[in-house]
């Protein structure tokens, strides 16, 4: 705007000093202005209007954590070079930037191709270019839109799970199970180098004194618990409940975890079923296969933490769909004291209870989550507690101890 206002005040101040003083140098140089802009505005018009391009059709499904390519071509169909292009995608897809500078001679074109990657589950709008030409001053750039707007759905990610298991039995009372549940199989898989934590009963002896280095035994996943055939995974993702910024969010925990725990069980050919109240409700009965997968982690990639209802309140209008001999896995950020109260008669319908405690503390909260475990465990649910950063593959593992996630002063 300051440039194109000093264009129109310059050839003005030009002409009146002129037609005041009457001096023959400015007159030509008045003309000289006029003529430098008009050819500098015809040319960015001309030049616009011969450039096209298209953009190759991109996959309408990703998942966090992969890469997709895109092609792009931007073709100068007119007579007049353009020697001053500046691409630049029109996007709403986190974390990705694609622009670049080109010139392209008449009747020619350019190509190039990015790696696309998923960055954050959604649904964004890509294939779109927005190109930009200019005249050699710069007074007069003009932009056109080249493409078709596609979109993508970027599902959540889904680490594996091997070893997070729910308990084969529960009952209600202080001190009647441990936060954490579950055993290992006696059959060892692999081994590999020992990191802290690792229990020293699983040392792999020949190995280290070939090694030089402690070496552990890992174990194949005990299956024998999960012998029931449906499982309902529930969310809280009421609005208030939320805490963290960007991607280290207990939205994106919360909704990782559910995507992993779906994926691990569908695989089992165990039945699913999904309940939330985020920006509308969500409610999935269990099913089977892979169909059954691919709807969950779309519904997962659009959901927003947006909810007004309170998880103890989604639980009690939905308790009557959890039948015995099923699992029910609640994952919350934050515990409401009337959990204990819905869920002990389904609890008492040998329903298995696991709930999913993300540290409201470590994401930013104001209290450690070290009574809220107890005060599940204690009414008879198993719980798994979650710090921000934690890998999800460890901190959901079913042989670790309790002392592993118990806090002290706050820190694991």
């Amino acid at each position: 705007m300051k440039i194109r206002l000093t264009l129109i005040i310059m050839p003005l101040l030009t002409l009146a000093v002129a037609l005041a003083g009457g001096f023959t140098l400015l007159w030509r140089f008045f003309i000289f202005l006029v003529v430098v802009l008009l050819l500098s505005y015809l040319w960015s018009r001309l030049s616009i209007r011969g450039i096209d391009g298209h953009v190759e059709k991109s996959p309408s499904l990703c998942q966090v954590g992969e890469y997709f390519e895109q092609e792009f071509t931007v073709v100068n169909r007119s007579k007049i070079p353009a020697t001053l292009i500046e691409a630049r995608e029109d996007t709403d897809l986190p974390g990705y930037r694609n622009a670049v500078s080109l010139s392209l001679f008449s009747q020619s074109s350019q190509a190039w191709r990015t790696r696309v990657y998923c960055k954050r589950r959604g649904q964004y709008n890509i294939g779109v270019i927005k190109v930009k030409v200019t005249d050699p001053l710069g007074f007069f750039p003009v932009e056109r839109r080249i493409g078709k707007w596609q979109e993508i759905i970027i599902y959540p990610a889904t680490p594996e799970l091997p070893f997070f298991q729910t308990p084969s039995q529960q009952q209600s009372g202080v001190g009647s199970h441990r936060w954490l549940v579950g055993e290992a199989s006696p059959n060892a898989s692999r081994v590999r180098e020992y990191v802290s934590g690792d229990s020293l009963r699983h040392i792999h002896w020949p190995t280290t004194a070939h090694t030089g280095n402690f070496m552990v035994r890992e174990f194949d996943p005990d299956r024998s618990n999960d012998d029931f055939k449906e499982v309902w995974i529930v969310l809280d993702m009421r609005r208030n409940s939320q805490l963290g910024e960007g991607d280290e969010t207990t939205e994106e925990y919360t909704i990782t975890i559910a995507a992993s725990l779906a994926k691990k069980y569908l695989d089992s050919g165990i039945r699913v079923g999904l309940i939330a109240a985020g920006d509308r409700y969500y409610l999935l009965s269990p099913e089977s296969g892979e169909g059954h997968l691919q709807y969950i982690l779309r519904s997962l990639a659009l959901l927003k933490a947006t909810g007004e209802v309170s998880i103890d309140n989604l639980l009690a209008s939905r308790a009557e769909r959890f039948e015995a001999g099923s699992a029910v896995i609640i994952i919350m950020p934050s515990v409401n004291p009337g959990i204990a109260t819905v869920m002990r008669p389904v609890i008492s319908r040998h329903v298995r209870v696991t709930a999913i405690l993300l540290d409201s503390f470590s994401f930013g909260g104001g209290t450690s989550p070290t009574n809220d475990a107890r005060s599940l465990s204690s009414s008879g649910l198993s719980v798994y507690t979650i710090r921000r950063g934690m890998e999800l593959t460890r901190a959901l593992d079913s042989r670790m101890p309790p002392s592993r996630i118990q806090y002290v002063g706050g820190k694991i």
